[in-house]
């Protein structure tokens, strides 16, 4: 087995380097004083940022910060006491058991955030006790979402909303309800716009989900969706390739369209931002549809050619 070094030098006269050791620092004192402090304490990402959000400035350093510690000393983010945040809404009547502890949501209770999982947890840290529910609905907006609810109360359908793009433990969530109700049919309602039908690619497409009992899962999910990786050295000292698939390969898109007379919110006009980031888009699904050709991409792929076409978009009311 073979090792690299990294020498980093401090002071530098670059600041950026300067800022970032001084990032670095902050985080593992934070670190050190949680793992130091009360046993099975836990914290969240965005709870270490407002810890000094003058240093830090965004969010996305503290992740990358986090994420590189925990990856250097071979641990999870969770053996350091950091979880993900809990960003996603639930409306359901679900009962299950995670790692041998009920959890027990109920509609008349309104929505909920998502339960906390780890998001290393594995198929066999669930055991569904609910009946298979009709629907499995991701929405893209919280507005939406709350109309949903009072709406489908009394029906056996489960709500799920991330409030735009999904976070980790969203999608880690929504694969393991998948994967376990096999039989319900997942959709999702997004708007015809590209920031909507990104969001559709992230739950659908995007390889989200780290497996390690991959291919020994009861429920299938060797499709055309998954993504081998390099082989990586495991605890063991042995090669083995990680495996990534997408949080729900089969997901249908039934939001709005952009023809949809249903809709009464009518059309709105598209910016120039919104064109560029249209066609970067529609690129990268043409490239990935090629290799992976999926019948949901059809509609993905009209809805963003006919809104470059007119120059509109639309959003669900």
């Amino acid at each position: 087995m073979t090792t690299s070094t990294t020498e980093i030098l401090f002071p530098s006269l670059d600041s950026e380097i300067n800022l970032k050791f001084a990032c670095y620092l902050k985080v593992l004192r934070l670190l050190f004083d949680q793992v130091s402090s009360t046993p099975n304490s836990v914290v969240s990402k965005r709870q270490i940022y407002y810890r000094d959000v003058t240093l830090f400035k965004k969010q996305a350093v503290i992740n990358q910060c986090i994420d590189d510690i925990a990856s250097s000393f071979g641990v999870s983010t969770e053996t350091l006491g950091v979880v993900a945040a809990q960003k996603g809404l639930i409306y359901a009547d679900l009962q299950y058991y995670y790692r041998d502890k009920l959890v027990n949501l109920e509609k008349n209770e309104g929505a909920t955030l998502l339960p906390l999982i780890s998001l290393e947890s594995r198929h066999e840290d669930f055991r569904f006790i609910s009946s298979c529910p009709e629907e499995i609905i991701i929405v893209e907006k919280e507005s939406v979402f709350s109309k949903l609810c009072k709406e489908h109360g009394q029906k056996n359908k489960i709500l799920i909303t991330a409030k735009g793009f999904p976070d980790r433990l969203t999608k880690r969530f929504l694969y393991h309800l998948t994967q376990h109700y096999p039989e319900a049919k997942v959709v999702a309602l997004v708007d015809s716009d590209v920031y909507g039908l990104m969001i559709l690619k992230e739950y659908k497409y995007t390889p989200a989900i780290k497996i390690t009992e991959f291919p020994k899962l009861p429920i299938t999910v060797k499709d055309q969706f998954a993504r081998k990786t390099i082989s990586k050295l495991d605890e063991l000292g042995h090669m083995n390739p990680s495996w990534y698939v997408s949080p729900c390969s089969r997901l249908e898109y039934v939001g709005t369209f952009l023809f949809d007379n249903a809709n009464s919110l009518g059309h709105l006009d598209i910016t120039c931002r919104d064109f560029n980031n249209m066609k970067s888009f529609l690129r990268t699904l043409l490239e990935f549809d090629h290799g992976s050709p999926d019948p949901e991409m059809k509609k993905v792929v009209r809805e963003l050619q006919m809104g470059m076409f007119f120059f509109k978009k639309r959003e669900m009311d």
